[in-house]
């Protein structure tokens, strides 16, 4: 009988740490439905993420290669292909046209950088295509200067080197460790809220009251909460 007890208490154990590593934070956990996607080029992508990473309406980023037509880019065999960051954005919080925004106030469009780092709109439906445009003829008209941006529509979108996912966050690795708890590999924490939020806070950037109406859900512990805390507050 004892045995059997044993064995039922350790069957538990084994459950309760099974549901615990399966858990995700409670921000990563209520995302809402129907996104939409949004993909920009504006320089280097690391700093790119992290301005789009903490905005209120944008749930999930990702860095990566497009715009051209190599097969498979890599960082170091990039071809045409140009910097940029994919964004997944819930349109009822955010519209395109706020992202486009925060897009154009986050570098220099009116400078023609080589094609790695250059001012890249990809549209992903003829509805983005019609409001790029005419968003870029607009802010042209105001200032009377002709923009270096390029309105493209999305083909393929090759997501960047382990190393380059969330750029910042990788950087700390008391917080990136703690965050690892929930997520296989940086694969899978690249896809999360959290992730996306944290990596901003940590390069500086991003709505500070955003992140601290939130950080509660970001399944931080101790020194890693601690830190983020100190960070906001």
């Amino acid at each position: 009988m004892k045995r059997i007890v044993s064995i039922m208490f350790l069957l538990a154990l084994i459950g309760v740490f099974t549901m615990a590593s399966t858990e995700i934070p409670a921000v990563d956990a209520n995302l809402p439905e129907n996104l939409e996607t949004a993909t920009f080029g504006l320089g280097c992508f690391w700093g790119s993420e992290a301005v789009f990473g903490g905005i209120s309406g944008v749930y999930k980023t990702s860095v990566g290669y497009a715009g051209g037509t190599k097969v498979n880019p890599s960082y170091y065999s990039l071809g045409d292909h140009t910097e940029v960051v994919q964004i997944q954005f819930d349109s009822s919080v955010i519209s395109y046209e706020g992202l486009l925004e925060i897009f154009w106030l986050s570098h220099n469009p009116y400078v023609n950088y080589k094609v790695q780092y250059m001012s890249l709109i990809l549209y992903h439906s003829e509805q983005q295509k019609e409001t790029a445009e005419m968003f870029v003829d607009s802010k042209e008209n105001e200032t009377g200067r002709k923009a270096a941006t390029e309105v493209l529509r999305m083909t393929e979108f090759y997501r960047a080197e382990d190393y380059h996912l969330k750029f910042y966050l990788q950087r700390d690795k008391e917080i990136l460790n703690d965050l690892l708890r929930y997520y296989e590999d940086i694969f899978a924490l690249n896809d999360s809220t959290v992730a996306a939020r944290l990596n901003s806070l940590l390069a500086g950037k991003g709505d500070p009251d955003l992140m601290e109406n939130e950080y509660e859900g970001y399944g931080l512990q101790n020194r890693a909460l601690e830190k983020v805390r100190k960070m906001l507050f």
